[in-house]
């Protein structure tokens, strides 16, 4: 059985950004988007085919980090 540290070791989170300004972090891109409904903002399989890192997206920016 796998210790909570080598559990997390590669686990990573999304850091939703706006205008320089943390809104949250997520454990998931679903969570990204379900906090963003009713704004303009793209789909969950929009983001999901997208590579680069962050993700911009109009005046927010999502940014996949490590767990620390």
């Amino acid at each position: 059985m796998a210790t909570y540290k080598e559990q997390q070791k590669d686990k990573k989170y999304y850091v939703l950004i706006e205008d320089g300004v943390p809104l949250g972090t997520f454990g998931n891109l679903k969570k990204v988007v379900e906090f963003m409904v009713g704004k303009e903002f793209p789909s969950y399989w929009t983001l999901v085919r997208k590579d680069e890192n962050p993700i911009h997206i109009n005046q927010y920016s999502i940014y996949k980090v490590p767990h620390h």
